[in-house]
């Protein structure tokens, strides 16, 4: 069970499992058709922090979610600048900005860019679900975290506005209902995406539906199958060990029912990197 922190200025910190479970939660909703054209209501963002407090044992509040969501907007703006980058190149599949050895010296010669590490040459898993929530309608500059702040720690997110409910805008005497993700402003041309992450391709389809048919199919040729294979996947350990955002004894659990399940396990090695966290998410969900 993981416990409730905070900076020692007072701030919440996130582990990188309790992001993962907000942002992949979230982008499920944007699926569903269930937010605004001006951000997440608040009844959503409730729903959300409910079902983090009873899988993490915390006590968050639908104002922390909002706040996480402007680190999360951050990070998405932060990912787009750095792959308008010159020389930098972006793979759709695994979510990586890759830089050359010269590219990538001459960005670390500047000291303002050391935090820009965290974002090159590695996988963004998370980069999908972020692009579902966000999109295009992010503002670069006001959001726009400097390389020196912990992305783990929501930087406007202090003991004090935790107590006094920071998210929620106050309107005329009254708060307002809708946590808003854009303020009217739009990420610019330069950081805009050149394609739209998969998961919301084919005409923004849920992440759920792709997920429901793939595992009718997968299902479908399991039955159809005169001698089924039990043959594991090579280095399926490792495959599961190595996804980010998971306790141990999650990855432990999952580790082992894909052993108890080779079918499954199969066409598990064989899925991009968001889609596997996303199988092991629902899993996890479902039965812990």
């Amino acid at each position: 069970m993981e416990v409730e922190s905070k900076s020692a200025a007072g701030q919440i910190v996130w582990t990188a499992s309790q992001s993962t479970f907000v942002h992949t939660f979230l982008a499920n909703f944007i699926d569903e058709g269930l937010k605004t054209s001006t951000g997440f209501k608040k009844v959503h963002l409730n729903k959300c922090v409910e079902a983090l407090n009873e899988k993490f044992k915390l006590n968050r509040t639908g104002d922390h979610i909002g706040n996480h969501l402007k680190t999360l907007r951050r990070r998405y703006c932060k990912i787009n600048q750095l792959r308008s980058l010159s020389g930098a190149l972006w793979d759709e599949d695994q979510y990586i900005i890759s830089l050359d050895h010269e590219h990538y010296r001459n960005h670390f010669e500047n000291p303002k860019n050391k935090g820009d590490d965290e974002y090159i040459n590695k996988p963004l898993p998370y980069y999908g679900n972020l692009a579902t929530i966000f999109g295009n309608s992010v503002a670069t500059g006001q959001f726009a975290k400097s390389s020196n702040e912990p992305l783990g720690v929501d930087a406007d997110c202090t003991a004090e506005n935790d107590d006094n409910g920071a998210a929620t805008a106050m309107t005329n005497g009254q708060a307002q209902s809708d946590v808003n993700d854009d303020n009217g402003a739009s990420c610019s041309a330069a950081t805009r995406p050149y394609k739209k992450a998969k998961v919301v391709e084919a005409a923004n389809e849920s992440l759920a539906r792709v997920l429901e048919r793939s595992t009718q199919t997968l299902a479908n040729a399991i039955k159809e199958a005169a001698v089924a294979n039990r043959a594991l996947p090579e280095r399926l350990f490792s495959i599961v060990d190595n996804l980010p955002g998971f306790e141990i004894q999650d990855k432990s659990r999952y580790y082992g029912y894909l052993v108890a399940n080779p079918d499954i396990a199969r066409a598990f090695a064989d899925l991009p990197l968001l889609y596997k966290i996303s199988w092991m998410t629902m899993f996890i969900n479902a039965n812990f």
